[in-house]
């Protein structure tokens, strides 16, 4: 059997070929969750092989190494798994490899280099056990793929960003792919973004943006997950994404005291514990998965129909993952729907919002994504040490993980007004991030009334990381 390449991945193929033949030797690939990047880099990993090239594909969860050890076996390739408990013979010229175990048998000297080193999720790419193998092997071509290229913070995976690739080919947008077919129409339901405006200032004849800007929901669960999936969507499969394996569990035991059958899924559960309940969710055994960080990378379910977001995050990377996973088309499906408890949309927009990758981030981005070492204040935008209380606004913060408070309320379909209302929402967040200068920053402070001390904050913050990308940097050379 043959993976039959679609139209834009021939295309793509060919525009990856051709930036190696130019000089690169480091390339990032993107495109969106669903657009089959693992059949694409199947069929690169074919081509090397026919040449002679020995392949390495890196990935960091067992549910990848499998999907993508199907892949080539469809297209009769070869190959062996480098795995805790698995140990491929040096004669395969192609191996799937946990990233985990790989490192561990690089250093030992026990396995022979590559020619071709292939990173699946490729935005894990900078951390220290990924950097390590592509450090070990410096003489390799090196190919990653992603659907979100950036890191956690916001930068991005390019040399002069810290990160290790030297080119960057885009693929189809899922705007694209939802016009074509292969991605699934989909329709989001959040809470209302319009109703309190109660209080708020007028500018110009409208609503003073920077106070409107400051509305932004809080980190809680609007409406019960359970009321709103018998209402909406009853009985189609969904995931559930949650804030901790408590909270999951706690999701699952909800669904099934209502009569649904439901599952979760964590990273303590054994392997064949998580590959048994995702396999149930596909066959139908399931309605609904609840799941803490697993299945929002790769998983691919394409009967999935339900996205259920009740885990607030920052993180743009990690919301376009999660939601893709309802995308993927399948027979009997009409649609995707988003049932988005936590205001994720109004953070970070929508799955086919048009976004301008590059090498060094995204340009223009939804929300600055926060820092491993600085908080950023959801009410006033201050920046400063993770703590309890933010230092200029006085907004109070939990410092450890919590379950996520549930309030009364009901999730609305967003109609075509409140998208444009709340795409402008995440737009003025952008803004902090954007101003570069002392000036640009005391604009804002001026527009949005925020306390004398915000700009040197800001400004301080700008300085850690900046010394903290460079320590970073002296560290990994």
């Amino acid at each position: 059997m043959t993976l039959q390449l679609r139209d834009y991945q021939q295309r793509d193929l060919d525009r990856l070929r051709n930036t190696y033949r130019q000089g690169a030797r480091a390339v990032l690939y993107q495109a969106p969750t669903g657009s089959g990047k693992t059949v694409l880099f199947a069929h690169i990993v074919r081509g090397a092989a026919a040449r002679g090239k020995r392949v390495w594909i890196v990935v960091h969860r067992q549910e990848l190494l499998g999907q993508c050890s199907r892949a080539l076996t469809e297209l009769g390739l070869d190959h062996g798994i480098i795995a805790a408990g698995r140990y491929a013979s040096n004669a395969h010229q192609v191996l799937v490899c946990s990233v985990q175990t790989l490192v561990r048998r690089v250093r030992a000297g026990k396995i022979r280099p590559c020619d071709l080193l292939v990173l699946d999720e490729a935005h894990h790419a900078v951390a220290g056990t990924w950097r390590s193998i592509i450090t070990e092997m410096p003489a390799a071509l090196l190919l990653g793929v992603t659907a979100t290229p950036m890191r956690l913070d916001g930068r991005g995976l390019g040399r002069d960003a810290g990160g290790v690739f030297d080119s960057l080919v885009i693929g189809p947008t899922p705007g694209e792919l939802i016009n074509t077919g292969y991605l699934s129409q989909y329709i989001t339901y959040a809470p209302p973004v319009l109703a309190d405006l109660d209080g708020v200032k007028k500018s110009m004849g409208d609503c003073a943006k920077g106070e409107l800007a400051r509305r932004v929901d809080k980190p809680q669960i609007i409406g019960n997950a359970v009321e709103h999936y018998e209402r909406i969507c009853p009985g189609q499969p969904a995931l559930a994404f949650c804030a901790s394996i408590a909270h999951a569990e706690h999701t699952a035991e909800q669904f099934r005291a209502h009569g649904w059958s439901a599952e979760s899924i964590d990273g303590t559960l054994a392997d064949n514990i998580r590959r048994r309940r995702i396999e149930d969710l596909g066959a139908g055994r399931l309605n609904v998965l609840t799941s803490c960080e697993i299945v929002s990378e790769g998983t691919d379910i394409p009967i999935v129909s339900v996205a259920i977001l009740l885990r607030p995050t920052q993180s743009l990377g990690l919301y376009l993952q999660q939601v893709g996973r309802c995308l993927r088309p399948a027979p009997g499906k009409a649609r995707a729907i988003i049932l988005d408890h936590v205001g994720n949309c109004a953070r970070h927009g929508f799955p086919d919002d048009d976004r301008d990758w590059s090498l060094d981030g995204l340009k223009n981005p939804k929300i600055k994504e926060p820092m491993e070492t600085i908080r950023t204040c959801e009410s006033c935008f201050a920046a400063f040490r993770p703590a309890p209380v933010c230092p200029l606004c006085g907004a109070v913060y939990e410092s450890k993980a919590r379950e996520i408070d549930e309030a009364e309320g009901s999730l609305e379909r967003i109609t075509d007004e409140q998208r444009q209302e709340m795409q402008w929402l995440a737009s003025q967040r952008s803004r902090v991030w954007r101003a570069k200068t002392r000036a640009a920053l005391e604009q804002i402070a001026r527009e949005r009334g925020y306390k004398p001390g915000w700009v040197n904050h800001i400004i301080a913050a700008r300085k850690m990381k900046t010394h903290q990308d460079r320590k970073s940097t002296r560290l990994n050379s």
